[in-house]
């Protein structure tokens, strides 16, 4: 049985007015800080070498991408399903922040963009040019909203 890697790619941008602001941002106070209990994060920071031993056929950096952080979600995983971590890169390329996503044995249209967005546009069809040998057939999505815009492309790699 073949098992597919879903793989997303997403690119998130603010417009420059979010940016523009006065003053300086207030340091919380020590007591708060000591008071404040979370949950621990559940990505942890691994290599890329860690990372396609997680998920075959994993995407690469394009290149000139800097800050390049790979990293993975054991909690989203289910052994018991053939269902492996989620892993994920975060890079910097061209002044833009991304986000790419794989995991393997995920279902065909299973949603691993972690986006609660609502897409104001797409799906649409695309054929990716440098997966698959040129072949490889994914989904764009665009959300806008409040001067910021999200971009979403997913495909399932059989």
């Amino acid at each position: 049985m073949k098992k597919g890697i879903t793989v997303l790619l997403c690119l998130s941008i603010m417009a420059v007015a979010v940016f523009a602001g006065c003053g300086k941002k207030a340091e919380p106070a020590v007591e708060e800080e000591e008071n404040q209990v979370g949950m621990g994060n559940p990505w942890v920071d691994i290599t890329q070498e860690d990372a396609v031993k997680l998920c075959t056929r994993l995407f690469k950096a394009p290149e000139g991408a800097k800050e390049q952080v790979w990293s993975k979600n054991e909690n989203l995983g289910d052994p018991k399903k053939n269902l492996g971590p989620l892993v994920q890169l975060r890079f910097v390329l061209d002044d833009m922040e991304f986000t790419a996503r794989a995991q393997q044995g995920a279902a065909e249209g299973d949603d691993i963009s972690g986006i609660y967005a609502e897409w104001t546009a797409g799906p649409d069809d695309v054929t990716l040019a440098n997966w698959g040998g040129g072949n490889m057939s994914g989904k764009t999505y665009r959300s806008i909203s409040d001067g910021e815009y999200t971009d979403l492309i997913t495909w399932y790699d059989i």
